[in-house]
């Protein structure tokens, strides 16, 4: 019986779920892809001639699919939540009156939750068609862009199938059960009601999340001035979901008032932007939707991008403090007439070879110690790099932190067909451009076939010959020179310009999905706000001035989202900050503001239009 007035209800208000429908749909659509992705690429890795780099690459890749489609799933659920916790809201009296003609708390529960299975359906099943239709093209746009160096060959649907739809069916459920249990409670009396009062109080369970949310927060201030950077490069990704989750938990109080702050200084000025504050602070459901998903995607998307930053911010600084060379060279084929240029004292050709170190691949440095301590100011910071030759090996502070490796401890390395047991003798600094995590000697057994060189000559000219004298005899032989000065801009430049995109690719469905939710919330709010709408005509209010009082609510609501979502953003900020200068001092400090400032543009208009176009549509009445 519920089930089936499930249906019927969810057919009358299908235009409250549409959002949900089309968020579910997406995220259950790259789960597919992302699944699909990671199968092909297990198959093509797998493939004899695919090489230890091809398949580092391709699990790169992946793993940025699996987040990308990750984080779009988890903003999936707060549109969902948001939706369903909206659509109650609004449905008090008609819950209530099913309460009055003798349905029980469990029967109420189970119409929402057989709107949300609904909702699963439709979504999860779109989603997994999407999925199927896309995949060959994502995989030729990839090819065609030069992103996958092998060409990707998409598997079979099934997979993907029975991996998206449980996934997404779980995020409709989930999102639906905490709107079914305050369904649930509903009662008898709510339909006698010609208006419902709000409750801005939290629950018990949302006050408990909230209260974790914040001793999260206030250990990693307390540990921010002794964080190591790795750990804090995890905190800068991870806290912002914590502080958005804790702070949405708490949202129907905090989210009207900072609105009512925000509004305060208009509201004197025009008696619409007055009617949108009071509004806002008064209408605490739609303030607290609305605003929860602006705050997630900023804080989110602002977060990595700062944490991007200044991570290459070290990368910089570190590489920086180590290159001692006054000039770089890059060159095409072979760099022995780099060391036979007139006023050359050494060139240090920079070699890797791909080598097998336990279970997984991995570059490896092929070092001369002296030539890379004149030119690229190699040092040990714990060890002595005098030991390092024959079966030894040297890692970086970086490498001691992921792996736990110590000065003393063997490693089996693979180099080729040749495997040997090496020590390690020295921990090197960071210098990411300049030196491999892992450096080996050139008499490591099986290196001397396997090194290659990169390229890439750092050149130190003999004492007392003019530099740029020296630059123009190494154009001579066909290289291309550039300062270190120069050569750390550009190398930068690139790193920085990669991990843009890289984030934009991720972040950019979440966007799409934190705009569906925030239109969503200002749609279904505003068909059900046609009484109140309408009285104000009553009383002389023009169409135009009725645009105008959503345009200055949504204004509100959108910029309290942002001042919450940007306090998240510069917390983090600071304490991934507080890491890099630790270990870098003479780190740079680099703020995106451009794509800072066009995540808040793209919220601001989002919010806006959406208003707009809910008055519009509530106005023609």
């Amino acid at each position: 019986m519920m089930v089936a007035h499930s249906l019927m209800t969810f057919r009358d208000s299908w235009r409250a779920y549409a959002g949900a429908v089309v968020a579910l749909a997406g995220g259950t659509g790259l789960i597919g892809l992302a699944v699909n992705l990671l199968g092909s690429l297990g198959t093509t890795s797998d493939q004899a001639e695919v090489t230890a780099r091809v398949r580092a690459q391709l699990d790169d890749l992946g793993s940025l699919f699996g987040f990308m489609a990750s984080v779009s799933l988890f903003m999936a659920l707060f549109v969902v939540a948001s939706t369903f916790g909206f659509v109650v809201a609004t449905r008090r009296r008609e819950l209530g009156l099913l309460r009055l003609i003798g349905a029980t708390p469990w029967q109420v529960r189970l119409l929402l939750l057989g709107e949300a299975a609904v909702v699963a359906v439709l979504g999860t099943t779109l989603g997994a068609v999407l999925a199927t239709a896309v995949t060959p093209l994502v995989f030729a746009g990839l090819d065609m862009a030069g992103v996958t160096p092998v060409h990707l060959a998409a598997p079979g649907p099934g997979t993907a199938w029975a991996t998206a739809a449980p996934l997404g069916a779980g995020v409709a459920l989930v999102g639906a059960w905490r709107a079914g249990g305050q369904a649930g409670r509903t009662q008898p009396a709510e339909a006698l009601r010609a208006a419902v009062l709000e409750r801005r109080r939290p629950g018990v369970l949302q006050a408990l999340g909230s209260l974790v949310a914040l001793a999260a927060l206030v250990a990693s201030a307390v540990l921010a001035p002794g964080m190591e950077l790795l750990f804090a490069l995890l905190v800068g990704m991870l806290l912002p979901i914590v502080a958005v989750v804790g702070v949405n938990g708490v949202g129907p109080l905090v989210y009207p008032a900072l609105t009512g702050l925000v509004g305060r200084a208009i509201a004197g000025r025009d008696p619409a932007a007055r009617l949108a504050r009071d509004h806002a602070r008064t209408s605490v459901r739609m303030t607290a939707a609305v605003a929860a998903p602006v705050v997630a995607i900023f804080a989110m998307a602002g977060s990595l991008l700062v944490t991007v930053s200044f991570t290459a911010d070290w990368t910089e600084g570190a590489d920086r403090a180590a290159l001692a060379a006054p000039l770089v060279a890059e060159v095409p084929g072979d760099a022995q007439d780099i060391a036979t240029a007139p006023g050359v004292a050494t060139a240090d050709v920079r070699r890797t070879a791909q080598v097998r170190l336990g279970d997984g691949p991995a570059e490896a440095e092929v070092v001369d110690v002296a030539a890379m301590a004149e030119t690229r100011g190699l040092r040990a910071v714990r060890g002595s790099l005098d030991d390092l030759h024959g079966a030894a090996m040297a890692v970086t502070e970086s490498f001691v932190t992921d792996l736990g490796v110590q000065v003393g401890d063997t490693r089996t390395v693979h180099v080729g067909g040749t495997r040997t047991r090496a020590t390690v003798v020295a921990v090197v600094p960071d210098a990411p451009d300049l030196w491999a995590d892992v450096l080996v000697p050139g008499d490591l057994p099986g290196v001397t076939a396997a090194a290659r060189p990169v390229g890439t000559v750092f050149v130190v000219p003999k004492t007392g010959t003019d530099v740029a004298a020296v630059a123009a005899a190494l154009r001579g032989t066909g290289a291309g020179v550039e300062t270190a000065e120069d050569w750390l801009v550009r190398v930068t430049g690139e790193t920085r310009e990669m991990n843009a995109l890289v984030l934009w690719v991720m972040l950019g469905p979440a966007g799409v999905y934190a705009a569906i939710g925030a239109v969503n919330a200002i749609l279904i709010g505003s068909s059900q706000r046609r009484r109140q709408l309408g009285t104000a005509r009553l009383l002389g209010a023009t169409p135009t001035q009725v645009r105008r009082a959503a345009v200055w609510e949504t204004s509100f609501t959108g910029v309290a989202a942002l001042l919450v979502g940007g306090a998240i953003v510069g917390f983090v900020g600071w304490i991934v900050r507080q890491a890099v200068v630790r270990d870098v001092p003479a780190a740079p400090l680099t703020i995106p503001w451009l794509p800072l400032a066009g995540i808040v543009v793209t919220c601001v208009v989002v919010v806006v239009a959406a208003g707009v176009a809910g008055a519009r549509a509530a106005t023609r009445e």
